[in-house]
């Protein structure tokens, strides 16, 4: 898969299939991760792949999914199989100073993880402190987020839509995922005409 596909192509997944991911692809999609853009290149993230079947379920509940959906929880049969928690390590950098570093690190991985046929679901909204001691990590160690994986078991699409950002499940489960069109993100430069592809 061509990098544009998978950017264009990639969205989140919040069904998942059962099958185990392989332990080699676990690690690839940190390895794609590890060589994302750092300020200064410090590189202040660690990872944690957590595979184990008992501390996936065990951190499922300090989890929430899908905000704008009326149940955005993944149901038995349908949740991830693994997580990449991906943490900051406060000897290296303030962990309030690592949003962009993990936000250019979560995309290498969320990009590689499509381009494998995995799905994977970049998850902010989480009990921090809960799935820290669920883990046993502590300090100088910081959760900043979890990516959920999976086979995928639910087709996602993007769609055009400047009206909207919210996404929707149709009738036959696919998840829409509205964008604005490109025409609304690009701005003029002082004095030019509207910007044009």
């Amino acid at each position: 898969m061509e990098v544009q596909e998978a950017i264009m192509t990639r969205r989140s997944i919040r069904k998942f299939q059962q099958d185990p991911i392989p332990a080699e692809m676990l690690t690839g999609l940190v390895d794609a991760a590890r060589m994302a853009a750092f300020g200064a290149n410090r590189q202040p993230l660690k990872f944690c792949i957590i595979d184990d079947p008992a501390h996936v379920a065990a951190i499922l509940p300090a989890t929430k999914w899908g905000g704008y959906l009326a149940d955005g929880m993944p149901k038995e049969g349908e949740r991830p199989v693994a997580y990449v928690a991906v943490l900051a390590d406060g000897d290296i950098k303030p962990p309030a100073q690592c949003e962009v570093d993990a936000g250019a690190a979560i995309t290498n991985m969320l990009l590689a993880a499509h381009a494998a046929g995995i799905g994977a679901c970049w998850l902010g909204a989480i009990d921090r402190s809960a799935i820290m001691t669920q883990l046993g990590l502590q300090a100088p160690l910081h959760l900043l987020y979890l990516v959920a994986l999976g086979y995928p078991a639910q087709q996602s699409v993007a769609e055009e839509d400047g009206s909207t950002v919210r996404y929707y499940l149709d009738d036959a489960g696919v998840l829409h995922v509205p964008k604005r069109p490109l025409s609304e993100v690009l701005v003029s430069v002082k004095g030019e005409g509207p910007c044009k592809r």
